[in-house]
């Protein structure tokens, strides 16, 4: 596929999270991004007013991360973390899940978690849960994914922090669902190359703090 400014960006999710993430630093990150079509933009809750103000009318949608970066919180925080990003106004969610209970091939558990979410979110907003690939053996990224997809939520950010994206993982996942899975590739992505490689192998979005970096190469090669 030959990709333009515009196709790229709207497979690109970036954002801004952190402990020394600061009113002025949000501002100057979205002012970069902001004359780009990207589809999303994570910020830390309280920063909520503030991003949804900068793109107002620009169609990007807000992304809270709940149970952020390690899924280790239990389900009743990461349950007030969704009522508050609901009561809110963001547009999608990025649930960690725990990751524990992968490991443990605790489905009892991981089947309560995501029935719970998606209950509470009632189809308002869209869920896309990480069950951090990179740190899961093949079977078991089959075994979680066949799961989430059971439980009825179709999304899938392949990492949270600390993950790295492998293309073998994509080829993974889309071999066995197809187009069952939204299949966001996140972790570590940091060239346009790796990342138009990764969309190439069926990955539907890539989540990447250097995504505004990717674009502007992409534009200043055409």
């Amino acid at each position: 596929m030959d990709w333009t400014t515009k196709s790229f960006a709207a497979t690109i999710k970036t954002g801004i999270l952190g402990t020394d993430v600061t009113e002025s630093v949000v501002r100057e990150a979205i002012a970069r991004v902001k004359p780009y079509p990207i589809s999303a933009y994570a910020v830390d809750m309280p920063f909520l007013p503030l991003a949804k103000e900068l793109f107002s009318g620009s169609g990007v949608l807000i992304t809270a991360a709940v149970g952020y970066p390690l899924g280790g919180m239990t389900l009743a925080t990461k349950l007030d973390q969704i009522r508050f990003a609901l009561a809110h106004g963001f547009d999608e969610i990025n649930p960690s899940l725990s990751f524990s209970a992968i490991k443990s091939r605790d489905a009892d558990e991981l089947k309560h978690e995501l029935e719970a979410m998606k209950d509470l979110v009632a189809a308002k907003i869209d869920i896309i849960v990480i069950p951090q690939y990179h740190i899961l053996t093949n079977e078991e990224k089959l075994w979680i994914t066949e799961l989430i997809l059971e439980s009825g939520i179709t999304g899938v950010k392949t990492n949270g922090h600390g993950g790295i994206c492998l293309p073998e993982d994509i080829t993974l996942i889309k071999r066995a669902f197809g187009d069952d899975v939204s299949l966001e590739a996140s972790g570590g992505i940091r060239k346009l190359d790796d990342a138009i490689h990764l969309l190439e192998l069926g990955a539907s979005f890539i989540h990447s703090t250097s995504g505004c970096d990717m674009i502007v190469e992409l534009d200043s090669r055409s």
